[in-house]
């Protein structure tokens, strides 16, 4: 583990901040996550990243757990305290080869974080992104999402339409043609790789990786 600066440490949503950390001096592809850990602690958590991959820094949307030993302590860093980091590890990634195609996202939670991270490094993808949150709070720059790309699933909308990513994936059949990637609550993907089995989507278009 290296230790690295923190540069900006932002508040989210109420249980959600973004951590950024000067870069290692390494390759790194867009979808790969890092061992993230508080020096002395001799304890890290695995978070995928969720900057551009050619950025001079690194970024990680962390959700603060209760009682979580590593999120509540990166949660208090300021600029200038030290992280540990390892990596990067994982090939949660878009092949260069498949740049030109069409892409479904779908994510729950923070684990969107790999998904922000391909639109950043890869301005021209065509794509649609899929995000199941629990409140309004949770959607997290979706200003930085072209118009109509970004589409939440809000679970706990008072005073709104509530509605999950199941939901959503039943009554709006996701083209054939796509490459579906999802990331994040283990239930979710099982669910919704389910139910686009069930849709026609044939198992080699479907990419997950389970965030949480």
């Amino acid at each position: 583990m290296q230790k690295y600066r923190v540069l900006k440490n932002t508040q989210k949503s109420q249980n959600t901040f973004c951590l950024r950390v000067t870069r290692p001096n390494i390759p790194i592809k867009s979808g790969q996550c890092f061992n993230v850990g508080i020096p002395g602690m001799d304890i890290n958590r695995e978070y995928s990243m969720y900057s551009n991959a050619e950025a001079p820094y690194l970024e990680f949307l962390i959700r603060a757990v209760d009682n979580g030993m590593v999120s509540l302590n990166l949660q208090k860093l300021n600029v200038g305290d030290e992280v540990e980091i390892d990596g990067p590890y994982g090939e949660f990634c878009i092949p260069p080869n498949r740049l030109g195609s069409k892409f479904f996202f779908i994510a729950s939670g923070t684990g969107i974080a790999p998904f922000h991270s391909f639109v950043q490094t890869y301005p021209n993808i065509q794509f649609t992104l899929l995000h199941g949150i629990r409140f309004p709070d949770e959607t997290y720059d979706f200003e930085d999402y072209q118009a109509g790309k970004y589409i939440p699933c809000i679970s706990r909308n008072e005073g709104g339409k509530s509605e999950r990513v199941t939901d959503y994936l039943r009554a709006n059949p996701i083209p054939q043609n796509s490459f579906i990637y999802l990331c994040g609550n283990r239930n979710m993907i099982i669910d919704s790789v389910q139910i686009l089995l069930d849709q026609g989507i044939g198992g080699d278009q479907i990419i997950s990786e389970v965030f949480f």
